[in-house]
């Protein structure tokens, strides 16, 4: 349903934006339909499947060796991986790097200092950040924005600490919490 194996960084230099579908074969401007426009769904009534379950809880919750949750998350200005946004003066006024989001107790117990660097490490690997120590987060969760990836001149990917799991039945995967610690860099 969402085939975009026609389209290309050529096609969409030379002819623009497309219309999504695009398989393979489709001229360019030719692209599908709108998806559902017809108000029917791939199934066989043609109607959605909504499904009802209960909360699956974290797929990887705090323990004693990572202690805090970690969530991932974008600041209201910037987009993605500020291919865009990062050439916006007032939106880098604004945000102008990451920021490790934590909240006063756990910066105590941590031994956290606001505007001091830290080291944030998950099962698959370690950033450093910046600290903002701050009550409007909870305490045992710290944020780090996903945006400053490798591309980025002060890279914080975010994203680097993630697990892969996701949900069994949209295989969306949870990418917004990650169990870590957290530790004073010198």
């Amino acid at each position: 349903m969402c085939d975009l194996s026609g389209l290309s960084h050529d096609l969409l230099a030379h002819h623009g934006p497309q219309q999504w579908p695009f398989p393979a074969g489709t001229a360019p401007g030719g692209g599908q339909p709108r998806l559902y426009g017809t108000h029917q769904f791939p199934t066989p009534s043609g109607k959605a499947r909504f499904l009802a379950d209960q909360p699956f809880g974290l797929a990887e919750p705090p323990c004693e060796q990572f202690p805090l949750v970690l969530t991932v998350g974008r600041y209201l200005g910037h987009w993605h991986t500020m291919t865009r946004t990062a050439h916006v003066a007032r939106v880098n006024k604004q945000h102008p790097e990451a920021l490790l989001e934590v909240h006063p107790t756990d910066a105590v117990e941590h031994g956290l200092i606001d505007g001091a660097f830290a080291e944030v490490s998950s099962r698959r690997g370690s950033i450093n950040a910046k600290v903002a120590i701050t009550d409007r987060i909870r305490p045992g969760t710290v944020f780090l924005p996903m945006h400053w990836g490798a591309s980025q001149i002060n890279a914080c990917e975010a994203n680097r600490l993630m697990h892969e799991q996701a949900c069994a039945h949209s295989k969306q995967p949870e990418l917004k919490a990650a169990a870590v610690r957290v530790r004073p860099l010198a």
